[in-house]
């Protein structure tokens, strides 16, 4: 099985989201992943409910596959510790904010005295520089600056959350694992390692790249995959569920019209008013009715599944959420389970 990371040893002194998830995928590609945690400062994820058998779902998701070192690095025994492991390791990840593993005496001058190899990576809010570089934040936070949230806004105009965790995962978790294996393959061909700044919110900015070049270029923004085509937009159907259509292309969408019985919807589409015409449509038959229909007749319409029928789907046999590597992991270690091995 295909493992492009395997051989290579993690030092993950992240917590909560983006971090983690990005040192299981490492894991899942084949890492050593240690995650290293204060006794007096744990992942705070480990007391985040609903639990099952004493943990949180949401940290055994989120840290199968890695072995766990519970150790005081801020102490100068624990420290000592770390340095020699670091001796051994590949990559350092941290979350925290800049200037903290300073504090630790553990910043990254430090670190590559000890191995002039090894790469660290600084998942942060805002970079490791700039007036705002110490100011803390989350995901809403992060969009709020990124002008992501402007982007996404109902009916009336208000800005809207998310349910999926936008900049810590795009921006923070995907980047992060970006960033360690481009720095590792650097590292292959020049023999050096390096501080990697990974900010959420300049990351998460990629997502609407197409927006960007459009609004800076004229002073708008159309927002035509917004909602403001009838050929591109979620519609409600008798039952109450929902089909999502993304009939762009005029091919599709003159499919789409003539399936239904509206072949003269063709030429309309640049007409707000169509938009109530399809939705009146829609309401006519429950959501079934319409997958059964459309669904299969390449016009690019699909249910709007809930979590427990996507886990069920046959695009999903192989696992859901997706993995990012083929290695069997191992289950999430109890706190310090691995202390033992790593300390003798």
């Amino acid at each position: 099985m295909n493992q492009p990371l395997q051989g290579y040893r993690i030092l993950d002194f992240t917590k909560l989201l983006p971090g983690p998830l990005a040192t299981l995928w490492m894991a899942q590609q084949g890492a050593e992943v240690i995650k290293v945690e204060s006794p007096q400062s744990p992942d705070p994820v480990r007391f985040y409910p609903p639990m099952k058998d004493g943990v949180s779902v949401y940290y055994t998701t989120l840290n199968a596959g890695k072995k766990s070192l519970s150790i005081d690095y801020r102490s100068e025994q624990g420290k000592e510790v770390i340095l020699k492991l670091v001796e051994t390791a590949d990559v350092v990840i941290e979350q925290f904010r800049p200037g903290v593993m300073k504090a630790f005496g553990l910043d990254y001058e430090t670190l590559k005295k000890r191995n002039p190899k090894i790469i660290l990576v600084s998942i942060t809010g805002y970079g490791q520089t700039g007036e705002m570089a110490s100011t803390p934040g989350h995901d809403i936070n992060y969009l709020s600056y990124s002008g992501m949230l402007d982007a996404q806004r109902d009916s009336n105009g208000n800005p809207i959350l998310s349910a999926a965790q936008l900049a810590d995962v795009a921006g923070g978790s995907l980047m992060a694992l970006h960033a360690t294996t481009s720095a590792l393959l650097n590292r292959e061909r020049t023999g050096k390692g390096q501080h990697v700044d990974v900010s959420m919110t300049h990351n998460v900015s990629v997502l609407q790249s197409m927006r960007i070049a459009e609004e800076l270029e004229t002073g708008t923004s159309n927002g035509y995959l917004s909602g403001k085509l009838a050929s591109y937009n979620i519609y409600k159907c008798a039952d109450g569920r929902h089909v999502a259509l993304g009939a762009l292309e005029p091919k599709f969408w003159q499919k789409f019209c003539n399936l239904t019985g509206h072949p003269e919807w063709g030429g309309r589409l640049m007409e707000k008013e169509l938009i109530d015409e399809v939705a009146a449509l829609f309401t006519t038959q429950p959501m079934k009715y319409w997958t059964d229909k459309l669904e299969k007749e390449d016009v690019c319409l699909s249910p709007i599944l809930t979590v427990q029928e996507a886990a069920k789907h046959s695009l999903f046999k192989k696992g859901f959420p997706m993995g990012f590597g083929s290695a069997e992991l191992s289950k999430t270690p109890k706190l310090g389970a691995d202390n033992a091995e790593l300390l003798s």
